[in-house]
This record gives structure tokens, sequence and C-alpha cells, in this order.
């Protein structure tokens, strides 16, 4: 999943409950607040404001009309937030990575390279280590591993990839520029919890 920032967090928070009630949304978004303003909107404009000569069932006949007319508008409405959230959410590129992991390749998500060992442990390990000088101190190493696990908490965050981790053990490694195949840090999280 992207990075997101606060406005963003919430905007995500909050889709990811209404868009389980979609019809619900495209009622009160369509007929509710766009047609029902439009329709008042047009009844009192094509009566010029006049008042005494308003017929009510003009009024009722408009109001069904941008009712249903605004169904579409409110289904447009849906598809066009839910686009930009599945959009935040990355579900094609994590289900193609989850695949390639599968399959026994190493999938690269934004700074992370993920893999899957022989006991279905997964391998989560850093692309790239931000610190070009040769004496790092543990407070920059810290940093840097924190990094990694915001990344990953971020990616655990997707339905599809925190299904995938049900029963898996992970072990995220912090390696630095040098090409060494000793971590810096590695920490093992178990049942997927953090």
């Amino acid at each position: 999943m992207r990075e997101l920032s606060k406005k963003g967090e919430k905007f995500y928070s909050q889709w990811e409950e209404r868009r389980k009630k979609k019809w619900l949304y495209i009622f009160l978004h369509g007929s509710v607040y766009w047609g029902l303003t439009v329709a008042i909107a047009s009844f009192l404009w094509s009566n010029h404001f006049d008042f005494e000569n308003m017929q009510l069932s003009r009024l009722v006949t408009s109001i069904v009309v941008f009712g249903v007319g605004g169904l579409g508008f409110g289904l447009w409405q849906f598809k066009r937030v839910d686009s930009f959230y599945l959009g935040l959410n990355d579900n094609d590129e994590i289900q193609k990575g989850i695949q390639k992991m599968q399959s026994g390749l190493t999938w690269s998500y934004e700074n992370l390279k993920i893999s899957q060992d022989e006991n279905k442990t997964l391998i989560v390990q850093n692309e790239l280590f931000w610190f070009e000088k040769a004496n790092v101190t543990p407070e920059e190493i810290n940093e840097c591993f924190n990094l990694i696990m915001d990344d990953y908490n971020r990616l655990q965050k997707n339905p599809g990839f925190d299904k995938f981790l049900k029963n898996r053990n992970v072990k995220v490694q912090l390696f630095d520029n040098s090409g060494t195949t000793v971590p810096l840090i590695e920490k093992t999280i178990k049942n997927n919890a953090l």
C-alpha cells in the first residue's frame, strides 16, 4: 500500500467501511444528495419561484425523475472513488507479487525485497540502505530498520497480503551496501503479530 498522509489514512479507513455498503452510498449520494437537490432547484426554477402556482404533483414527479437519474450519478461517483481507493491499495501489484513469491521468486515492492523460503517463512529485506558512510551509528541502523517496518506495516494493511500472511512467520532483515550476507538487524515476527 502506498504511503499516505494523515488525511489519506483517514480517507482510506473510512472508504474501506463505506465501500461495503455500496448501494446505500449510491442511493444517498446519487438520489438523495444530488437528485433531491437538483429536483427541488429545477422545480423552483421552472416555476420562476412563484410559490402560489406551484403544484405538488409536479414536485413529486421532479423528485422521482431526478431520484432515479441520480442512481446513475451515484454509481459513477462510487466507481470513481473506489478506483482511487484501489489505486492506493495496489491490489493488482500485490496479487502479482504474491504469485511471484508462491512460485519461489523474489518480489520487489517499494523498498522491500520479499521472498519465501522452503518453510513458508517470508524473508523481508531492504533494497536500499540510506547511508553510504563506513561507520553507521546504531541509531541510524535503527532508523533504517524502522523505515523497513513502516513499509511492511503499510503492505500488511492490504487484505490480500494479510490473508497470504496467515500462519506464516516473517523474518525482517536489514542489510547495508557492502554486499555482505550477514544482516545488520534481523527480527522474526511469528503468526502475523507485530
